[in-house]
């Protein structure tokens, strides 16, 4: 028993001194690589963590995974990024960065309405009203209105219009300034009259309500009261390396 026992602890001991001098940790087989959780992955493992960060196990005893790239979102259709590249994909660019400390994907900023995307900086149109795509969401700048031709007349928020007897307008709420409405009325500064044996006076408006079909977001800065939020939306993802797991690329 005793003989057995020393050999137990020779053995053991030999494993210790062993570890020290490769400096290498011991692990259970097979763990070719470890990744970004620590857990084990085999030569030949390739995987994706949180819909983003491309790696694959490559090599065997313990090596460093291999950061192969970074996954686009739906919009790009989900293509592989390479490290430290950018690529432009139906007029958006994209990029995937990796320093010494983080892995970095981006992608550029848009606001999509009703399927279609809008750069930046860009007017658009959408019903009676005109937008302007920031990065974080989609600002209200003014309302249309057709004109005696029929063509489509622009008025900034706080302006007015006329057609004929019709007045046009686009304002915010006086009671509620974080919504912007377009109305338009009979004016009362010029006599009229629609005798009611001659039919529809067409000089009239129709009864219309265009106002905005979403919720206001309130805010007490003034030049954010038409301010729409996008929503489940982002322009960039980063992860940051554990000392352990980091390597130069």
């Amino acid at each position: 028993m005793r003989h057995r026992l020393l050999f137990l602890f020779l053995v053991c001991g030999f494993q210790q001194v062993a570890v020290r001098a490769t400096g290498k940790e011991v692990l259970p087989e097979p763990c070719d690589c470890r990744d970004w959780y620590g857990r084990c992955k085999a030569s030949g493992d390739k995987w994706l963590d949180d819909d983003t960060w491309m790696y694959e196990c490559s090599q065997k005893n313990q090596s460093a995974v291999t950061f192969t790239g970074c996954q686009a979102s739906e919009f790009a259709g989900k293509v592989a990024i390479p490290p430290d590249q950018n690529m432009t994909i139906n007029d958006f660019w994209y990029s995937c960065s990796v320093t010494e400390q983080r892995l970095k994907y981006e992608q550029e900023p848009r606001c999509t309405i009703n399927g279609t995307d809008h750069h930046v900086g860009d007017e658009f149109r959408e019903g009676i009203f005109q937008w302007l795509c920031l990065e974080t969401g989609r600002w209200v700048t003014g309302c249309y209105f057709q004109n005696e031709t029929k063509d489509w007349v622009l008025l900034k928020i706080g302006e007015t219009g006329y057609n004929g007897l019709v007045k046009h307008v686009c304002d915010r709420y006086l009671d509620h300034p974080g919504r912007v409405q377009y109305y338009a009325e009979v004016r009362d500064d010029i006599p009229h009259k629609s005798p009611t044996n001659k039919g529809k006076n067409q000089n009239l408006p129709e009864l219309v309500d265009n106002r905005l079909k979403e919720e206001p977001v309130k805010w007490l800065h003034e030049n954010a009261q038409q301010f729409i939020a996008s929503k489940d939306n982002f322009n960039a993802r980063i992860r940051y390396l554990p000392a352990s797991r980091r390597k130069k690329y």
